[in-house]
């Protein structure tokens, strides 16, 4: 779990697998569940992370928004393991 500007959400990811998925579902406060796809690929220089990122019923603000959001968690990730 973790609080957002919207609420406190949940996190509940796919089972530990060999296979670099960690898809995960984010429930919201209104119970909403948005599927979030996201993969650990091998890479030449350690590893590459690759997150889907879909529309679906969003408008193009609140996609912009997500988008931006999912940018400043990966750049947060990358300075971690850099």
């Amino acid at each position: 779990m973790a609080e957002s500007p919207m609420g406190t959400v949940r996190f509940t990811f796919v089972p530990e697998n060999a296979f670099g998925v960690l898809d995960h579902d984010v429930t919201l406060p209104d119970g909403t569940v948005v599927h979030n796809p996201l993969r650990v690929l091998a890479h030449p220089d350690g590893a590459e992370v690759v997150f889907t990122l879909r529309q679906a019923a969003l408008t193009t603000a609140e996609l912009d928004r997500d988008a931006a959001m999912v940018e400043a968690d990966l750049e947060r990730l990358r300075s971690l393991l850099e």
